[in-house]
This record gives structure tokens, sequence and C-alpha cells, in this order.
């Protein structure tokens, strides 16, 4: 630890009965007198210093920031270099007085200032590492969506976006060991936010945003999506995914990479909210615009399923073209799945409707056809496989689009 003396000394610099002139004068004697992983010392010091004064010199550092633009962002730099250190201290980052920084951080995160923004966010992400942190912005959605808002009118929304990514995976980690009525509330608004703003978005944000929501829904399982549902209808996040999905699914100019994150994204809904995705294709009383979209994203699933065969029928039959294949095509799983949730959840549905149910057996017989064709291509391609190579090596390297296939296939 520092000399007590001098840590001491800083302390009564920062204290509530201070000056400003002094308290500033204290944050910047910090780093000379205190080393960055001196737990004790900096939780001498964050007990005894006023953090309103960190707030307002981040306020103050944003107004002006708003009406310049450009230039010295002195005061921002000093806040947020002291809150990034006493962040990286669990004992004081879990604290409540540092919690209340984290809207006002979202704020400067957003702000798109270099450096001072992407150590904001830095800042941030060592806070949400900590349950204290995803409990107080899933209980007060509105600071997560701020972000979301603010991501939208970014003009290089990356930085945003991958922070927007982690803040989500961690809230949906959290959910799924905390069922709590407000926190299911506040999840469900935030990753709703951020899926509209991926249905609407014609800029490079709604790519960006296609991993973020993935990774958001992969980590909940279907008892919490229940619970969730049960707490905030899903209904509005589904459709705006699935719009989302389809046109991106659409874009056959676009990079492939974009296209296999959507399917993935488009699975989860499948895995997670099977009846709300899927009602839309046997039911005429629903809204006809959310039918056909139901029915252009199983189709393309169909679709994109039988162009991964294709990529994996190519190659020559040798061991070493058989594991590219496998890469080349390993999509096919993804969307062998969602056919197997289509038929899984059309299956015990027509089972459950009493006779008089307005059914639309067009629609289900459409899209039994396609299923039905990439059912047909599934055979033929694991029928294919099989002759060009031993049965370990399919194991080996292609256990998950076996298991896929063969639930498909069941």
């Amino acid at each position: 630890m520092a000399p007590l003396e001098q840590v001491e000394k800083c302390a009564r610099l920062l204290s509530r009965k201070s000056t400003d002139d002094e308290k500033f004068a204290g944050l910047l004697l910090l780093p000379r007198v205190i080393d960055a992983q001196d737990t004790d010392a900096w939780t001498l010091i964050f007990d005894a210093m006023d953090i309103r004064f960190i707030e307002r010199l981040m306020r103050t550092g944003i107004k002006q920031a708003d009406e310049q633009r450009t230039g010295d962002q002195a005061l921002l730099n000093i806040a947020v270099s002291v809150i990034d250190v006493l962040a990286s201290h669990a004992s004081i980052a879990t604290n409540t007085r540092m919690l209340d920084r984290i809207p006002t951080l979202c704020t400067v995160a957003a702000m798109e200032i270099d450096k001072v923004s992407a150590d904001a966010i830095s800042v941030l992400c060592k806070l949400l590492a900590h349950d204290a942190a995803i409990d107080r912005v899933l209980h007060d959605s509105s600071i997560l969506i701020q972000v979301v808002d603010s991501a939208s009118k970014c003009s290089d929304p990356r930085a945003i976006a991958q922070f927007l990514d982690y803040a989500l995976n961690r809230g949906s980690h959290y959910i799924h060991t905390h069922h709590d009525t407000a926190v299911a509330r506040g999840w469900a608004a935030v990753v709703a936010s951020t899926a509209e703003a991926f249905a609407k978005s014609h800029t490079v944000l709604k790519f960006e945003l296609i991993a973020a929501l993935a990774n958001a829904l992969e980590p909940i399982t279907v008892d919490d999506a229940h619970y969730i549902d049960e707490q905030s209808s899903c209904i509005s996040l589904i459709q705006s995914v699935s719009s989302g999905c389809i046109f991106v699914l659409k874009q056959k100019t676009e990079a492939t990479q974009y296209t296999d994150q959507a399917l993935v994204l488009y699975s989860h809904l499948t895995r997670l909210w099977p009846h709300h995705v899927f009602v839309g294709l046997v039911h005429n009383a629903t809204h006809a615009v959310h039918q056909k979209e139901a029915e252009l994203a199983l189709r393309l699933a169909c679709v994109e399923g039988q162009s991964a065969i294709d990529s994996m029928m190519i190659a020559p039959p040798d061991s070493q073209a058989d594991r590219m294949r496998i890469r080349r095509g390993w999509k096919l799983s993804v969307c062998a799945e969602i056919a197997a949730a289509w038929l899984e959840w059309v299956t015990r549905w027509l089972d459950d409707q009493p006779e008089s149910t307005n059914i639309d057996e067009a629609s289900i017989y459409n899209m039994m056809n396609e299923v039905q064709k990439l059912a047909s291509s599934v055979v033929n391609f694991m029928l294919d496989w099989k002759e060009r190579t031993s049965e370990r090596l399919m194991l080996e390297n292609g256990a998950d689009l076996i298991v896929s296939s063969v639930r498909f296939l069941a």
C-alpha cells in the first residue's frame, strides 16, 4: 500500500468538505501517489471521496463535448480514468455509489469521442461483469435502451454494438439464475428495443446487431423463455428479429457471414418461442403480414440448408476434403434444427386442435413440401457421405451435423 500519509492527503482533498479546486487537485494527484492495483488504498479513497464531483465532471464534459464536438476533453478524460481504476476493484465496483454512475457512463460511451468513449465502454464492461450492475440495468431498462437509441445515431456503431453484445449476453446469463419479474421485464424491454433497431436499421448497425441478439438468446433456456414471456409478452421482440433476419437472408450480395448469423439467430427464436414463430403458418386468423414473414423465413431456411448440402457435395471423396466440406456446410445443422422445430411444433399443435379450428391447410401443405425436399436432400447427403468416408471420420468431423440431421429426419 502507498504511504498512508499520502493516501490520507488525497482522501482529504477529495472529501465532501473540500472545495472543487481541491478535489480537482486530488484527482490529478491520485495516479502519482497510488498504484492502480492497490485495492486497500483505493478503497480508502473511495470511502472518503465525494463521488458526485466525478459525476459533475462527466456531465460538464458531456456538455462541453456537445457544444464543441472537437477540442480538449480533459474533464471527461480525468473523470473516466479515475472511475476506470475504481471499477477494477470488485469491492468498489459493486458499491451503489459506483453503480449510480452507469447512466452517465453510457452517455459518454455513445458520444463517439476518440479514446474517451472507448474508455467509458471499458469501464462499463468492468462494472457489468458483476451481478449487482446487471441487476441495476435490468431493473432500470431505460439505461440500456438509451444506448440502443444512441447506437442508431452513431456514424460508426461498431464499438457500441460490441458493448451491447456483452451487456445483453451478461443479462441473459443473469436472468437464467434470477427468475424475477422486474428482471424479466427489463430483459424483454432491452432485447425488444435492440431487435427493433435491428429490424429498422438500414446501416451497418443492422449487421452488427445480428451477433449481439444471437448472443443474447443463446444462454436462454426454454424454461427461461417461457417465464419471460409470462412476465412480458415477447411477440414484438420475435416479430422484429424475424423481420430483420428475413431481410438479411434475402440479401444474396452481402457477405455470407451475415446470412449464417441470421440463420443462427432465427434458430434461437424457433427453439425458444416456437408457437409465436410458427402459429402464423397454420392459422387463417393470424395477421397476413406476419403469416407471410413466417412462411418466407422457413422457406429461406430450407433453401440455405439445400445450399449447404450442395457446397459439401462438390468436394472429391477423400478425408481431407470431407473435413473441408463439413466446415463449409456447418449451417445445415442450423437449418435442420429450424425445420425440426417446425415439424415438432406443428405436429403437437394439430393434435391439440378441435375439428372446428380455422386451420390454413394449404399453408401447412406447402411448408411440408419444402421441409420434405430438405429432408430428401439430407438423406441423399448422409448416404453419399457414408460412401465417401468412414463412420469414425463422420463422427469426428461432423457429430453436431449428424445429430441435428437425425433429429430432423426422425
